[in-house]
């Protein structure tokens, strides 16, 4: 038992030192670019590299850990701003698009560190760090699915709309924050969420018309959408 609890007790200690060190990451990125070194979110973490090592085992653990912390940010903020059953279509993808553009907006260098993947052994860990974001895409193709199940829809046609639209907006976030940390804004936030709502919802309108479905973004899901009627 005691040997469980010092166990337990450890578990505890490291989940809290690794939770320092990603929020000292995620203020050495904002402040210094996402061209820093390990060295220098060390410093930040007021430690040095091997204690980092001692709770992360490589580079790439530390860098899944931000892109991890930035998905719960993220999903933190949409959940409370929507209603899947009750807000229309066109709502619920305004939403989740304005609260992921206030964050990019936030936090723009640790976005570049992510997308761009800064450190030199990040190829995989990029990869990985790009797939929690594309976690909440999948998540909400899953949440409109459910909504929809007794429509009993192609779940791989509903996945491979929430893959195009990840894509998309990591692709669309990249050209929005510009080459470099002193790159302006290409459009207004407020402009750039139209286009990206729009977009996104341009996705979904086409996923529903190969899957012979008709969606009235005005309408909550369960009320706009409806197969589209054969002609004899």
């Amino acid at each position: 038992m005691k040997v469980d609890a010092r166990s337990e007790r450890w578990r505890e200690h490291r989940k809290k030192v690794r939770a320092e060190i990603v929020d000292a990451a995620f203020r050495a990125i904002d402040n210094l670019g996402p061209e820093l070194s390990l060295r220098e979110i060390a410093e930040e973490a007021g430690t040095a590299k091997p204690k980092i090592y001692r709770h992360f085992t490589d580079k790439a653990d530390l860098f899944q850990a931000i892109g991890e912390r930035l998905r719960d940010m993220l999903w933190a903020a949409i959940i409370p701003s929507i209603n899947i059953s009750a807000d229309p279509a066109r709502e619920v993808i305004r939403r989740s698009v304005e609260q992921y553009v206030y964050m990019v907006d936030q936090h723009p260098n640790v976005c570049r560190f992510l997308i761009q993947g800064r450190f030199a052994e990040q190829s995989e860990s990029t990869m990985r760090a790009l797939n929690e974001g594309r976690d909440i895409t999948l998540a909400m193709a899953a949440m409109f699915n459910d909504e929809l199940r007794e429509m009993e829809l192609d779940g791989a046609a509903i996945e491979l709309a929430a893959f195009t639209t990840f894509g998309s907006a990591a692709a669309a976030t990249e050209w929005w924050l510009g080459p470099s940390t002193d790159s302006p804004r290409r459009m207004p936030p407020d402009e750039f969420i139209a286009h990206m709502s729009t977009i996104m919802l341009g996705a979904i309108n086409g996923t529903c018309e190969l899957l012979g479905i008709n969606i009235d973004p005005e309408l909550p899901l369960h009320e706009g959408v409806r197969r589209r009627e054969s002609v004899a």
